[in-house]
């Protein structure tokens, strides 16, 4: 080739790769980061988790997990808030059979505030894990007090139906359902640190005798469920002793 015709030839472009963005991965990439750090906090504990970690876990890079939350506090603030609103449409879902009277209503749901499946048990350690934290983060304070408020607020509401059917007797609706709702509470720490005293059978049958009694209940609540529960005499797979 002469010399002109090089010098008329069109140039040759190198491509250039062009840089992916944190803006540019996948939509869902969201909410894989959240259901991965929901259950490495629930294995390792809040102080045991890395961004890192997480990061690899969820498949994403360490720059998306930045992108999406800046601090690990927005993102335990997220992950809390994320693994309530999914754990109730399970507890609405649950209580959606017209034909349960408030009894049955009200055993299915106190049955979904104990770790009666693997999911629940995780939401449960989660969520022990970040009740540990509100006395020194305030933000996490106000979610777990709304996570609170909103179960005594759908046990009480449970509670007025039963006075209204005759099932229940009048009653403190309020005061039963926090009761209820911190009784609770007090036995999934037992349950979740693997007490052999304090399995989910005898949860369950204190739950049934002590709540029925508060409601002026002729029998104790029906607390098994259809479809409720694996077996309550194992130890439960999930526990500190267990993870070691």
């Amino acid at each position: 080739m002469s010399r002109a015709a090089r010098s008329t030839a069109a140039p040759v472009v190198a491509r250039v790769p062009v840089a992916r963005t944190p803006a540019d991965e996948p939509a869902d990439s969201r909410a894989r980061i959240l259901e991965a750090a929901a259950q490495c906090i629930a294995e390792s504990g809040v102080e045991g988790v890395r961004m890192a970690g997480i990061a690899q876990a969820a498949g994403v890079s360490t720059a998306l997990l930045h992108y999406h939350f800046a601090t690990k506090e927005a993102l335990f603030e997220r992950v809390l808030r994320h693994s309530y609103e999914s754990s109730t449409l399970l507890d609405l879902a649950a209580m959606r059979d017209d034909g349960l009277g408030a009894s049955d209503r009200l055993a299915a749901y106190l049955n979904r505030c104990i770790p009666s499946d693997d999911l629940l048990h995780r939401d449960l350690l989660l969520w022990q894990e970040f009740g540990a934290m509100s006395p020194r983060y305030p933000a996490m304070a106000d979610v777990t007090s709304e996570m609170f408020q909103g179960d005594v607020d759908r046990v009480s509401s449970i509670i007025r139906d039963g006075i209204e059917e005759g099932v229940f007797a009048e009653c403190d609706a309020c005061l039963v359902a926090r009761t209820a709702v911190a009784l609770c509470d007090g036995l999934n720490t037992r349950v979740l640190a693997g007490d052999p005293t304090t399995t989910l059978t005898e949860s369950r049958r204190v739950i049934a005798t002590a709540v029925a009694a508060l409601l002026g209940a002729a029998d104790p609540l029906p607390m098994e469920p259809p479809g409720a529960a694996r077996s309550s005499s194992a130890r439960p797979p999930h526990t500190r002793e267990a993870r070691r």
